[in-house]
């Protein structure tokens, strides 16, 4: 009897040290990647904030004081957030992991989901402006990049933001069962998409659709169809990544919802970007589009392999079929 409680305890340490090593290693990783994305943040903030003061559009002070303070404020505090991950200090203690993170990174995401649609609007003539694209009676208006800089390090400074905040509501919830981090941040991507294809939309449909002559009527038509995509993938993608975040995401449902998402999104990308459509010119409406479109079908392929037992499904199972051999071979050992 002694010696069968003494194994029984030896496995249950054994367990309990496997356990916490497997948590430990989790956390790292996770610390790790948010790590390179405050760092990621800290850069995009600081040429975001270059391009927009050697800008020479005029707006309104408002705003532009609003977009300098959005991004000094973001450069000031991915810096200290980076300098935290980086070394064992007080600091550190204070704030990697804390509710103070999660703050920061919340203030950030909000800061910056103010910022872009004032740097994105066309009408500001920021980082997009419309011009006209036929010589014909209807104008046909599109949106499309003026200041390449300010238009790709806003946006980069707004999803590291976003994915930053993504990484540490799931370290929080306890979100470690599930199909992974990774899985997840795709979820919110597509889920930025969606917003910025409802914003373009709406902007389309009340700046362009809503003068005469502004384009055709097929070509409103088709944003019809983008606004009504993007609110079906706002709301599937919000549900979907909430649920994995909590990593209680269920493989039926997330394959529907990644099959029902890519084929809205080809559809989308193919009526907004080909021909007679409202985003034939790159900018915000046409990058939204596509985005959609590629993250819904790398969505659909990870759950698609996860339902069907392929990949991680089949190297989890190995791994517990050599977790229990090396347990049969502890155990004869005894």
């Amino acid at each position: 009897m002694s010696a069968s409680a003494s194994a029984n305890e030896n496995f249950t340490m054994s367990d309990n040290n496997a356990a916490n090593a497997s948590l430990a290693a989790d956390s790292s990783h996770v610390d790790k990647r948010r790590l390179n994305t405050w760092a990621m943040l800290c850069l995009f903030s600081t040429l975001a904030l270059t391009a927009h003061e050697t800008d020479d559009q005029n707006m309104k002070r408002s705003d532009n004081i609003y977009i300098t303070t959005v991004c000094a404020t973001s450069l000031a505090f991915s810096a200290l957030a980076t300098a935290a991950h980086i070394g064992n200090t007080g600091i550190s203690s204070l704030f990697v992991g804390t509710i103070i993170e999660g703050v920061v990174s919340l203030v950030l995401v909000g800061l910056w989901a103010g910022a872009l649609p004032i740097i994105m609007d066309p009408s500001n003539g920021l980082a997009q402006m419309y011009v006209g694209k036929s010589a014909g009676e209807t104008a046909d208006y599109q949106s499309t990049i003026s200041n390449a800089n300010l238009y790709f390090t806003s946006w980069g400074s707004g999803v590291c933001a976003l994915i930053v905040l993504a990484h540490y509501v799931r370290e929080r919830l306890g979100g470690s069962g599930g199909m992974g981090m990774g899985y997840t941040s795709k979820w919110y991507l597509l889920m930025l998409a969606s917003v910025i294809v409802v914003i373009e939309s709406m902007r389309f449909k009340n700046q362009v659709c809503a003068i005469e002559a502004g384009t055709e009527d097929v070509t409103c038509r088709r944003n019809t169809y983008g606004l009504a995509t993007g609110i079906t993938g706002l709301i599937i993608s919000f549900l979907i990544s909430l649920f994995s975040s909590l990593g209680r995401d269920s493989a039926l449902i997330t394959t529907v919802a990644g099959a029902v998402m890519a084929v809205l999104y080809t559809l989308c990308a193919g009526l907004l970007t080909f021909d007679n459509g409202p985003a034939t010119y790159v900018g915000n409406h046409y990058f939204s589009a596509w985005a959609g479109f590629f993250i819904s079908f790398a969505v659909f392929g990870s759950v698609l392999k996860e339902f069907l037992g392929v990949g991680g499904g089949a190297a989890a199972s190995s791994a517990a079929a050599a977790e229990t051999d090396g347990d049969d071979q502890e155990m004869d050992r005894i």
